[in-house]
């Protein structure tokens, strides 16, 4: 699938801002299963800006601004090839390089792999999600992730508005409802807590049902990946595998790692806003 994606977003200030430094994670990453055509990120008011690849992988632009400014806004336009995941990793059978639960308590895998299994507030489990995770815990690593993404997805509710951006795994697994990166922290969690290296993955989302080259509102979105010898994708919050219709961004530890725009500045209140486009190219 070739998708052409519009992604704006940015703050409206209640007063002028005198300055601001911000980072933008905003740009298609290239990977065996994708291909970035074109990709350009727009600041207004034009900044002083820099583009780097960070620590986990993930194009970076930093930027900053220091002139008066009551809104700010961010630009990044795309145009991304997908294909999706044809392993048939979710099957019962031995796949590749799998490992085993052994191999994964290897002294060596959980020092290499120690950001990826160490938990903090955001992807905290509480005892109950732990103790599930642990049940099913008696099948191959991959099988057992697979199972334990599954049964957070029956447990919890997609509800937009029903968390903020710092809500923890434990509260949203307490409540039942979140978005997205509520999904993604809570499976981090229960992943991490059997053993298994696991990772934050943040990108967009084509909802499909349309004409090609008919422009859809589309979504900023979240899904994990674990860690059993080579990395596996799933989407907890639509109880799914990762399929072309999924554009990847980057990844991290939990969305604090990989936030589409983060910064501060110094003025007045400020109102963030966020519009995606995309468009599934004939």
């Amino acid at each position: 699938m070739r998708i052409s994606i519009d992604h704006q977003t940015g703050f409206r200030y209640s007063s002028p801002v005198a300055s601001s430094y911000n980072e933008a994670r905003m740009t298609p990453a290239t990977t065996s299963h994708q291909t970035v055509w074109t990709s350009r990120v727009g600041i207004e008011p034009t900044p002083w800006s820099f583009t780097f690849t960070d620590y986990w992988g993930t194009q970076v632009t930093t930027f900053e601004l220091h002139e008066p400014h009551e809104r700010l806004t961010v630009h990044a336009q795309s145009v991304v090839e997908t294909r999706g995941d044809q392993q048939p990793w979710d099957q019962t059978r031995q796949v590749g390089n799998d490992l085993g639960w052994a191999a994964l308590n290897d002294r060596g895998v959980i020092d290499s792999m120690a950001e990826f299994l160490t938990v903090n507030d955001r992807t905290s489990a509480p005892d109950d999600l732990v103790a599930l995770a642990a049940e099913r815990a008696h099948q191959p690593p991959r099988l057992a992730a697979l199972d334990v993404c599954r049964e957070i997805a029956d447990r919890l509710t997609y509800e937009r508005g029903s968390t903020s951006v710092n809500s923890s795994a434990a509260e949203v697994w307490t409540q039942g409802r979140g978005v997205c990166q509520d999904f993604s922290h809570v499976a981090l969690g229960a992943l991490r807590s059997i053993g298994l290296p696991a990772r934050y993955v943040s990108g967009y989302l084509f909802p499909g049902g349309s004409q090609p080259n008919t422009t859809v509102i589309g979504d900023s979105h979240s899904w994990v990946e674990w860690w059993c010898g080579s990395w596996v994708a799933y989407d907890p919050t639509r109880r799914g595998r990762i399929s072309d219709a999924y554009v990847r961004v980057g990844h991290g530890r939990d969305y604090g790692d990989v936030a589409p725009l983060r910064g501060t500045y110094s003025g007045g209140k400020s109102e963030m806003f966020v519009t995606v486009q995309m468009t599934q190219l004939g």
